[in-house]
């Protein structure tokens, strides 16, 4: 669990502002029913948001979009631990929340992020809203812009640690609800400009009907649009000039990257996969992808192209 968390903090590293932080932001409203304007401080929103997304429960990180809040939840389960400048003896572990004080003070905390890695008195930590992008810091642990630590690596592995939905979960039904949640939080914008989503964010009920599918047609289309530079219209309806695209965007075992997410998150949806819902394709979806294309009368080749593509993004839920 914290290596998927880390791993999922450092995916979007370099994403930045004007709009790179608006994902964090729009996918945060959407899971804690706020209405922060896209101009908002962002940091502990990151910090949230990467743990949502991989499924870790709010007993293990809470919700927080406010520094001074967060370090107050970690303090009052009694897992927080002062800084070695503020007198603290702990050593901190990679996945732990390290809490910042531009003032220095243990009463008000600026800044967090997550704990990468600490070696040789040294942190390495990756931060959102670091100079307006996520970011990495190298720090001395002695340094007093350091005030402390969330404990959550200790504590991984417990009840406490187990998500509802997400790459933590084997269930298809799970993966379906992170795979909402995921087309929500990186397409929003377009999922609510869209007629055939009902012009709003997809509902995350774990149930794959055709608004879920008119989402994963539109993160198609706008990282098609994105990646080789083709001008598809982002209306969710996966049709011939769609289609014309399926083998640039060729999904099959050793891809990485949004094309896998929106195949794991279709394939889960039907049935053919019940693995991670992490963006990297290996023997699950492989496996997926062929049972898949056994199903349906397809070239089994492993290979999801674009006659894999017009099938699953056209088969009725």
């Amino acid at each position: 669990m914290i290596e998927k968390l880390i791993n999922k903090a450092i995916s979007y590293l370099g994403a930045k502002e004007p709009t790179g932080d608006d994902q964090f932001i729009r996918y945060y409203n959407s899971i804690a029913g706020t209405s922060f304007s896209m101009t908002v401080a962002w940091c502990a929103i990151f910090v949230t948001s990467i743990a949502r997304m991989i499924g870790i429960s709010t007993d293990l990180i809470p919700t927080f979009a406010s520094c001074d809040l967060g370090k107050k939840w970690f303090t009052d389960k009694g897992r927080y631990e002062k800084s070695k400048a503020y007198g603290g003896t702990y050593v901190p572990k990679r996945g732990d929340v390290v809490f910042y004080s531009g003032k220095y003070k243990q009463n008000d905390s600026t800044h967090v992020g997550y704990v990468v890695s600490v070696s040789g008195g040294s942190l390495k930590a990756i931060e959102g809203n670091k100079s307006d992008a996520v970011g990495y810091r190298n720090l001395s642990l002695a340094n007093v812009y350091i005030i402390g630590y969330g404990r959550v690596a200790d504590f991984v592995g417990g009840s406490s640690s187990s998500g509802s939905s997400g790459s933590s979960s084997k269930s298809p039904m799970t993966t379906v609800s992170a795979f909402q949640e995921w087309l929500n939080a990186n397409f929003g914008e377009q999922i609510k400009a869209c007629k055939l989503c009902g012009n709003a964010l997809l509902k995350v009920d774990g149930s794959y009907g055709a608004k879920t599918q008119a989402g994963a047609v539109i993160a198609f289309q706008v990282t098609c649009n994105s990646s080789f530079g083709c001008k598809l219209i982002v209306d969710g309806d996966f049709g011939s000039k769609s289609k014309a695209y399926g083998n640039k965007a060729l999904v099959k075992k050793g891809s990485k990257g949004t094309f896998v997410y929106i195949v794991e998150g279709v394939l889960a949806s039907f049935g053919f996969y019940s693995g991670e819902f992490d963006g990297v394709a290996g023997n699950g979806v492989d496996a997926g992808i062929r049972a898949f294309q056994t199903k349906y009368g397809l070239t089994v080749d492993g290979e999801n192209g674009a006659n894999s593509y017009y099938k699953e993004l056209n088969l009725k839920g």
